[in-house]
């Protein structure tokens, strides 16, 4: 459910209690879901939210869940003996550490995650008019936390524009390596050269500006598979007509994630320059898919894209996206070394193992 910090809680609680520890998530409930299920070894509470959708929180959504979770929340820390505490998002999640009861005397974690963070996508005029009058409430659950966690650097940076002094560690989010790698594809790599996309389809991923960019390229092998959902998706298909594109371009709409990485491997490069994200999580599976990488020069992004597994671009900028395109078109040998570095960094750096025993140590860290 949802993006990034779904997976996220998801991963690191399967592999904290692989680790042997007790641990129990609070979220959402969606139709057709129990309210209490155990799963991989740790239980899962969910209560009432009014979300637009399965991948698509809103602010209804957000409130509704803080409200309704309370009851719950303060029942968990009253019967059951938590060492700490730990928040995906400062707000609206975090609101719950202001409550009075029990949990004030546990320690806990925030972890950051971009739209939670003041100044983070400074392109939603909505989201930063809700971030203003909030910002005294922020910083004042960042006071209180045992640690801060960002996703990556350049929201760590974001961040300490809201508290220039404040404590914060960054740990990014992980990959289920074992599930993203890739597959045997006899036909990848021939006369034709494949572009894929995963995204929510928002004006905010930059979809639009490949758009333009593939139109005004001559080569009729160049075609973008073009996967997921969103309010932006009328205005893509609307764009493609206008560009004469409907023969190029494909939306796949919503498709299974464990169906993703057979499909990734089907093409030659991935490509999305969302002009904000905190870290960007299908960057990271189409990595460990082999892809080599085109995406923005933002947010969490140039932690790992790097000249030696993909191209970085400003993500407005047409003619820098239309040249990178055409750059590992030209280039097999060029996308084939991308392609083992990518893979190589995915599993050596971004395993969710390794990032749990990363949390792990600041659950135990007992400086704060």
């Amino acid at each position: 459910m949802g993006g990034g910090a779904g997976y996220a809680t998801y991963n690191v609680a399967k592999e904290l209690a692989l680790l042997g520890h007790q641990v129990d998530v609070l979220t959402s409930k969606l139709p057709g879901k129990p309210k209490l299920e155990e799963i991989e070894g740790f239980r899962v509470f969910r209560v009432a939210s009014w979300r637009k959708g399965i991948h698509d929180c809103g602010f209804r959504g957000a409130l509704s869940f803080v409200t309704f979770s309370i009851p719950r929340f303060t029942s968990l820390v009253r019967t059951e003996d938590y060492d700490v505490l730990h928040y995906f998002f400062g707000l609206p999640t975090g609101f719950l550490s202001l409550l009075p009861g029990r949990h004030t005397k546990i320690p806990y974690i925030i972890s950051l995650r971009g739209s939670d963070v003041p100044f983070y996508d400074m392109s939603n005029k909505m989201l930063q008019n809700v971030h203003r009058p909030l910002t005294p409430l922020t910083k004042r659950i960042w006071k209180r936390a045992k640690n801060i966690v960002a996703l990556s650097e350049s929201l760590k940076t974001t961040a300490l524009e809201t508290n220039k002094f404040q404590s914060i560690d960054v740990i990014p989010n992980g990959i289920e390596s074992e599930i993203f790698k890739p597959q045997i594809q006899p036909h990848r790599g021939g006369n034709s050269f494949r572009l894929v996309t995963v995204s929510r389809l928002i004006e905010r991923k930059g979809i639009q500006h490949v758009l333009h960019a593939i139109a005004r390229l001559e080569e009729e092998d160049i075609s973008l598979t073009i996967i997921g959902t969103g309010n932006y998706e009328a205005q893509l298909k609307t764009l493609c007509a206008e560009l004469s594109l409907n023969k190029k371009v494909t939306f796949k709409g919503y498709y299974p994630r464990e169906s993703l990485p057979n499909l990734l491997s089907t093409k030659d490069v991935f490509i999305l320059p969302s002009l904000a994200e905190s870290f960007g999580m299908v960057f990271i599976e189409a990595m460990s898919c082999g892809l080599p990488i085109i995406a923005g020069k933002v947010g969490g992004v140039p932690d790992y894209v790097h000249p030696e597994n993909g191209i970085l671009v400003e993500p407005e900028n047409v003619d820098a996206i239309q040249a990178a395109i055409m750059a590992l078109r030209n280039d097999r040998t060029l996308r084939l070394t991308m392609s083992k570095a990518n893979r190589t960094k995915a599993v050596n750096e971004y395993s969710w193992n390794k990032i749990a025993e990363r949390y792990l140590d600041i659950y135990k860290n007992n400086d704060k």
